[in-house]
């Protein structure tokens, strides 16, 4: 069965110019004196998070206060005239790695900490944001300060309090804001419950040694979920009975289709065509966040994970996006409905390929959404290089060859280049979809995040860079 999917009519968009997203390796801090001081980022340890002095504290790393990047263990040694201030992180959505997850961080959040911290952590951000003292907002959290005030994550061997902690401070990440001044208490209250009863649930069942492996986000429609993390690649890949994969470009997925590959806990794997023929079997190795070669060099590389979906951007010659996703892109294929809390209120912003060839040509467009009036009909604003114009939008139910489902349906001034999209899987701000009114065979996304969308497109192009 093929999916009927494409982008945007190219008339509507422009493509997409694309620019470098600047910044350079972590840096390496220098080995800890009497005139200096380690600083360690946490949610889990962040690496190539940007650090900034607050002189003023204002909560903004303004112009000159950015002092450094920190290495893989989240760390970068500074001077103790300037831990004297208060201090900021910035962890930055495909730049910035957190040892909890593979790929980049899903958003861009930043954290706060006052004068005189060895850490920068959610706690003290919300102590520092507060004006609170540990004691206070441990008592609010229910845990230890000596816990929340430290680095918990090499607490948590000996600490079941670390464990606790370390829960709630992945999952308030989803509630921090890019910009601290817009730090919204109610949604990181709405996080710390939901957090606190999953750890009810895990005490009172004695698993409590499974915390680790979940967090609470807050997803796309503002609902609070509780999702596995995906923190080690070779048990990511082996976790499904089957992942289905394909190319975001026309010309690979016109060659290729949709393919399908099983990974082994014993390290072999299996590749199937469009057709459904097996390569054989072979053995497969990963480090971090790629695969490896049979040379030992890097191959794919894994930039976006989430339960079900997750994005690759391809090694060797030529530039190519790949969609991972566990849902059964076959005849057993059930799309997952859709929502009004999804759209209403909400801004996507829509990625794409607008070539025809190997090489993609990807374009954006932000999707700005209305509430649904009376008769159930929203206006969508479309927005790309400084223009834009209304459209309508509604979700229908339609009967396809997926069976009964809904669609979101965009009805544009011309006739024939209205969309039906249609949801084929989603995960941490990310949405698969297909047009269900094109005829080529192509897959978009719909993302959440404007710098997140730009990093995906980046990555796509400079690939081979």
């Amino acid at each position: 069965m093929q999916f009927k999917l494409s982008l945007l009519a190219g008339s509507l968009l422009l493509a997409f110019t694309l620019t470098g997203c600047g910044g350079g390796d972590s840096d390496t801090p220098e080995a800890p004196n009497e005139n200096t001081k380690t600083i360690t980022v946490i949610d889990g340890y962040l690496t190539n998070a940007e650090v900034c002095v607050d002189k003023n504290d204002n909560k903004q790393c303004d112009d000159g206060e950015s002092i450094g990047f920190t290495n893989e263990k989240g760390q970068l040694t500074i001077s103790k005239e300037l831990a004297a201030y208060p201090l900021l992180a910035k962890a930055v959505v495909g730049k910035t790695q957190d040892s909890d997850s593979i790929g980049y961080v899903a958003n861009s959040y930043t954290m706060g900490a006052s004068k005189n911290m060895d850490v920068i952590t959610p706690f003290t951000t919300m102590a520092h944001n507060d004006n609170i003292s540990f004691d206070e907002l441990a008592s609010q959290l229910n845990l230890d300060s000596k816990t929340i005030s430290g680095d918990y994550v090499v607490d948590k061997a000996t600490s079941e309090e670390a464990i606790k902690a370390h829960l709630i401070a992945r999952s308030l990440t989803s509630a921090l804001p890019e910009d601290l001044t817009l730090l919204n208490k109610e949604q990181i209250t709405k996080v710390v419950i939901a957090a606190q009863k999953t750890i009810e649930k895990h005490e009172n069942s004695g698993t409590l040694n499974e915390l680790d492996d979940v967090r609470v986000v807050i997803d796309e429609a503002g609902n609070i979920e509780e999702q596995q993390l995906v923190n080690n690649l070779h048990s990511y890949l082996i976790s499904k009975d089957a992942w289905f994969l394909g190319s975001m470009n026309q010309g690979y997925m016109s060659d290729e289709g949709i393919q399908k590959a099983t990974y082994k806990a014993d390290g072999s794997s299996e590749w199937f065509d469009k057709e459904g023929i097996s390569s054989g079997t072979e053995p497969f190795k990963v480090q971090g966040n790629h695969f490896i070669e049979a040379d030992g060099s890097k191959g794919d590389e894994f930039i976006f994970t989430s339960p079900n979906l997750a994005l690759t951007v391809a090694s060797g010659d030529g530039n190519d996006l790949l969609f991972w996703t566990s849902e059964k892109l076959d005849d057993s294929f059930t799309p997952k409905q859709l929502t009004p809390k999804q759209f209403a209120n909400k801004t996507w912003f829509y990625v794409g390929d607008d070539s025809t060839t190997h090489n993609p040509d990807p374009m954006m467009a932000e999707m700005k959404f209305s509430p649904l009036a009376e008769n159930g009909i929203g206006i969508v604003t479309i927005s790309e290089n400084g223009e834009s114009f209304d459209i309508t939008w509604q979700l229908k139910d339609v009967t396809t060859d997926f069976g009964s489902h809904n669609v979101l349906f965009l009805d544009f001034p011309e006739g024939d280049k209205d969309m039906a999209v249609m949801q084929v899987t989603n995960g941490n701000g990310l949405m698969l979809i297909s047009d269900l009114n094109r005829d080529s065979e192509l897959f978009n996304l719909l993302i959440d995040n404007k710098e997140q969308a730009k990093t995906i497109i980046q990555k796509w192009v400079n690939a081979q860079e």
